[in-house]
């Protein structure tokens, strides 16, 4: 009799160990298809124009690349410039908020900027750093800084630090888009439908890696220091640059 309870309590032990075993690999399984479902791309990934044209930099030549962005503060400003991009209503980049880059190249970025804005928190992202020549074009006028209570957003690209890939560091501070501007035009740009600003800038990429870019303007809702709804959403003021 002592032998079969000792098997039968056995049994029951293994039988408890692997349902055990089951559900935390359920349960593992379930959080990964989550985080692989928050941290999934929410556009397709935007790759940028490769040139045939060359340019010669510090003495070394680079090939070229370009790419073009806007920052809209509602869909229906995006809408208007053909991107129906996310479903909340928040300001947001786009058409995506995945760019690709080629490595060891000169990419030239354009952003059409649409939005509006108040005060950044730190007056560091008012400058304009890690650009080729330390400046950003702003509807024709080269600038290396904007001041602190006229950014609309900024385009922050970084990474974190590492052997394994080469640093990349660029901040681009977008000027305000004011309603008292003569006729709401503060550029004549076509590309803008004249209605925003035309920011233009340009660095090099070094070898492949994979990189982050934000914004540092507080522009989400009133939660978190303005730092909830879009700017803790991931695909509106926040995304990845993939070098390769």
């Amino acid at each position: 009799m002592q032998t079969t309870t000792s098997g039968t309590t056995s049994s029951k032990r293994l039988i408890s160990a692997l349902v055990f075993v089951v559900l935390g690999v359920a349960v593992v399984g379930a959080v990964g298809f989550t985080l692989h479902s928050l941290s999934a791309d929410p556009q397709k990934p935007l790759y940028a124009t490769k040139s045939s044209e060359t340019i010669v930099v510090d003495g070394k030549t680079y090939p070229k690349a370009s790419a073009t962005l806007g920052v809209y503060p509602d869909k229906a400003t995006a809408a208007e410039d053909g991107y129906k991009i996310n479903k909340k209503d928040y300001v947001q980049y786009g058409p995506s908020t995945h760019l690709v880059l080629p490595a060891h190249t000169y990419v030239t970025v354009t952003i059409h900027a649409y939005d509006g804005g108040e005060q950044l928190n730190n007056p560091y992202f008012g400058k304009v750093v890690g650009t080729v020549g330390g400046t950003i074009n702003i509807d024709g006028v080269d600038v290396s800084n904007v001041a602190s209570d006229n950014v609309q957003h900024t385009f922050t690209l970084h990474g974190i630090p590492s052997t394994s890939q080469d640093p990349l560091f660029v901040n681009v501070p977008l000027p305000q888009v004011k309603e008292g501007d003569k006729g709401f035009l503060p550029t004549q740009d076509p590309g803008t439908h004249f209605k925003g600003h035309t920011v233009t800038f340009s660095f090099i990429t070094g070898g492949a890696g994979d990189y982050v870019w934000n914004c540092e303007y507080p522009c989400g809702d009133g939660s978190y220091a303005k730092f909830g709804a879009a700017m803790s959403t991931y695909g509106y003021m926040s995304g990845k640059v993939t070098v390769k």
